[in-house]
């Protein structure tokens, strides 16, 4: 272990890892870790910016989700901090190009194992909503329905448009190899299709497809990729799946297309603010199935994230090991 001329402080601003052993291995190795909120509970809501500030004074480093956001105002008011710790692969709750010119490193866990638990999320609410198992629940049967006015669907026959091609994009594509479907994929980023996958133009996927899911990367480019002008391009019974990040889509513009019956449906694990308004009215849709950012929340997933983000934090503040750091070029701006 490497000699640290004094004893750096972290704070888990975010748990995510109930064992909290990860946490526990990073105060065994010399550094004072302070515990901030457990993502598991209940009632979890973000950090204003005003209370980021308050709660992360005085720390050398963070480790986090994104229930935080480290924006120009938030870096500069925390003058000791040089090292970001994100859980997860998307860094859009951090402005990286300014944690860079002030010199502090970022890095994330693009885990392997995500992919799996995020492609079989979005199929299920593909399925939930097709099946209608939204509509048809112990709820519904207690209270003498039976089968009613409710018709289900089927994948089968159908085309399934993939925005983002991926590992998680690649991974829908690949649980639905040999349903008898037909797969368009968009992807500007990416050459060659994934095998089954037939690359088009967005406008064609929007409008061939019966189910639309979104997995791409969150850029400056694409935020809002599907917005009002996007959602009039689907057809009438289709259905989109947010699995992905917020950023991607135009929520007011996907709740009036709801609203309005624009649109067949929608299967959301991403939402604008989150945890999202109870009042949404999103929640009060029958074609519309959500769930609480969970397609990675399983403990096995969990644990994975939190020792990966502890080594990269441990890497950064000792030099020991490799970190995943998306901006290395902060180091020549870095704090001495």
């Amino acid at each position: 272990m490497s000699a640290l001329a004094a004893k750096p402080r972290v704070f888990a601003f975010e748990r995510n890892d109930p064992t909290e052993e990860s946490l526990q291995w990073l105060m065994d190795h010399g550094v004072d870790v302070a515990l901030g909120k457990p993502m598991w509970e209940k009632g979890f809501k973000r950090y204003t910016d005003d209370e980021i500030i308050a709660a992360a004074q005085g720390f050398d480093g963070v480790i986090g989700a994104s229930g935080a956001n480290f924006n120009r105002r938030v870096i500069d008011q925390l003058p000791q901090l040089k090292y970001i710790a994100k859980f997860g692969v998307g860094v859009d709750s951090i402005d990286v190009p300014y944690a860079t010119e002030r010199g502090v490193l970022v890095a994330n866990t693009p885990v392997d194992n995500q992919s799996a638990p995020v492609s079989e999320h979005a199929v299920a609410m593909m399925l939930t909503l097709r099946k209608r198992l939204n509509e048809w629940t112990p709820a519904f049967m207690a209270a003498g329905g039976w089968r009613g006015d409710i018709f289900c669907d089927v994948i089968a026959g159908s085309t399934v448009g993939i925005v983002g091609l991926g590992r998680i994009g690649r991974g829908v594509a690949q649980r639905l190899a040999g349903w008898d479907v037909k797969i368009l994929g968009y992807d500007p980023f990416v050459k060659e299709p994934p095998p089954g996958v037939e690359f088009c133009s967005l406008e064609r996927l929007l409008a061939e497809s019966d189910v639309v899911t979104l997995h791409a990367v969150p850029t400056p480019e694409n935020r809002g990729l599907i917005g009002a002008a996007a959602l009039a391009l689907m057809k009438r019974d289709a259905i989109l799946i947010n699995t992905g990040r917020a950023w991607l889509l135009d929520y007011p513009a996907l709740r009036a297309a709801l609203a309005e019956g624009r649109i067949g449906g929608a299967g959301l694990d991403v939402f604008e603010t989150e945890p999202p308004d109870p009042r949404d009215p999103l929640f009060q849709m029958k074609n519309v199935v959500v769930s609480p950012h969970s397609a990675t929340w399983n403990l096995a997933g969990t644990k994975s994230v939190g020792w990966f983000a502890a080594r990269n934090m441990w890497a950064m503040i000792s030099g020991e090991g490799e970190a995943t750091i998306v901006n290395p070029e902060a180091r020549r701006n870095a704090k001495i």
